[in-house]
């Protein structure tokens, strides 16, 4: 059993921007190709909505990050079970290997 501490706020912070860019990027492309935009059309609103949504997302990142480092110096972290595989052969092998089952 393993029990996870601490959290990085600065990796924390750049994988949530990461993501906040990349869904903002899903749903411009979906919001430009059908002429429904927040901030106007073009590549003025993609800029200005990639910073923000970076931004939001890096503090939005480290202060769950921050939450979750305090809770967890008072009242513990995560309890992890992590099991070691015996054999490291893909599921989906096996699974075409298999003999058909009988019905």
């Amino acid at each position: 059993m393993y029990e996870l501490k601490t959290v990085s706020l600065k990796s924390s912070a750049r994988v949530a921007g990461f993501l906040a860019v990349v869904v903002y990027v899903i749903f411009a492309i979906i919001s430009l190709a059908t002429g429904t935009t927040a901030f106007g059309t073009g590549a003025v609103s993609l800029v200005i909505g990639i910073v923000l949504f970076g931004i939001i997302g890096a503090v939005v990142g480290a202060v769950v990050a921050w939450a979750y480092n305090f809770s967890s110096k008072r009242w513990g972290g995560f309890h992890l079970d992590f099991r070691l595989l015996e054999d490291a052969e893909p599921a989906e092998k096996k699974e075409k290997e298999a003999p058909p089952a009988a019905s």
